[in-house]
């Protein structure tokens, strides 16, 4: 009887769990940096379009050792920054900022923020921002763009603003970034919507000749939607034009000219002046041929220029007072010199 007590008594302490560990897991793991979050998802709910949602994920290092931030990075529609240090001591607390601006969303949306650390358990951790964006109005287009203007010939463009929601919509002001941008605005109801149509005009007689990048600014009484910004853009073209506008070299060789070249006339036939012509990088010069109706430019390597990838521009004068600077970049590769062979 007593055996059978003996091997029963046994056979109990070998099945109950044993914890070896004393903690040990526990003490070694605190030993390190550990991030922890308050909140990892964030959902914002309802938001119009043309808002800016803010919010802070705070957090707290509840390890023994100093917790670093390496690096924070969002997917695109996202800014995040740190607002508290980079390193964050035993026991303290940081925050990270996140900006998600919803103008180019509709619907359910949900963004990313990776936060990398040296916590060994955790080197990288992911954070959502989520909700649900909703609009009372559309326009048609977003991109107002002009394309390429002559000198002297107005252009106009046509902007919907169309109504979505139940609310009224009201256009209450429209804003324009420059002179010579004019609107004219005008009620439109059809068998399938009803707004503002916002018609768009650029005068090229005193726009800038090259590249232009305005702002049309619609004010309405909506209160999810009280200001909406479209990009304006265009090219406003010269009597004197160059081709091409970007010039590749591709392969040239020290000392040499470039094959390729630059070709400046002018439109109306009229005669023009290049005062200078140079670059942008120093071992790279510039030789002007005048033609009969056309001027070449061409580009010559310097024997001392480095070797590898060349990017610049080239920077052409004129006596044209509405063009007396027209640049064109440029890009190729310097060929490595090889000895004993030229």
């Amino acid at each position: 009887m007593k055996e059978y007590i003996a091997a029963l008594v046994s056979a109990l302490i070998f099945c109950l769990p044993v914890n070896l560990s004393f903690g040990g897991e526990n003490s070694s793991k605190s030993a390190y940096p550990d991030i922890r979050f308050e909140e990892r998802t964030y959902d914002f709910g309802i938001a119009g379009q043309q808002e800016e949602i803010v919010h802070e994920y705070r957090f707290k290092n509840i390890g023994k050792e100093t917790l670093v931030i390496k690096s924070v990075s969002s997917s695109c529609g996202c800014i995040a920054r740190i607002l508290s240090p980079k390193t964050i001591p035993s026991g303290e607390s940081g925050s990270i900022k996140v900006t998600f601006e919803t103008r180019k969303y509709r619907g359910k949306h949900t963004k990313s923020i990776f936060v990398r650390t040296n916590d060994p358990d955790e080197p990288e951790i992911e954070l959502e921002i989520s909700g649900v964006i909703e609009t009372e109005v559309a326009i048609v287009p977003e991109f107002l763009y002009f394309g390429e203007v002559e000198k002297g010939k107005t252009i106009t463009k046509e902007i919907k603003l169309i109504q979505i929601g139940k609310e009224k919509l009201r256009l209450e002001k429209v804003d324009i970034s420059a002179k010579y941008l004019s609107t004219h605005i005008s009620n439109f109801k059809d068998e399938h919507n009803q707004g503002f149509k916002i018609n768009v005009s650029l005068n090229p007689d005193t726009a800038p000749v090259g590249k232009i990048a305005e702002v049309v600014t619609l004010h309405t009484n909506l209160k999810k939607h009280p200001r909406i910004d479209i990009p304006v853009a265009g090219n406003v073209l010269g009597r004197i034009r160059v081709k091409p506008q970007m010039l590749s070299l591709g392969s040239v060789k020290k000392g040499e000219p470039a094959s390729q070249k630059v070709e400046v006339t002018a439109v109306d036939k009229t005669d023009f002046q290049i005062t200078k012509a140079d670059t942008s990088l120093p071992f790279i010069s510039t030789e002007v041929f005048r033609n009969k109706g056309f001027v070449e430019i061409t580009l010559k390597v310097d024997e001392g220029a480095p070797a590898g990838r060349l990017e610049g521009e080239i920077s052409i004068r004129t006596d044209d007072p509405d063009q007396s600077l027209i640049k064109v970049p440029f890009y190729g590769v310097i060929e490595k010199e090889i000895p004993g062979r030229r």
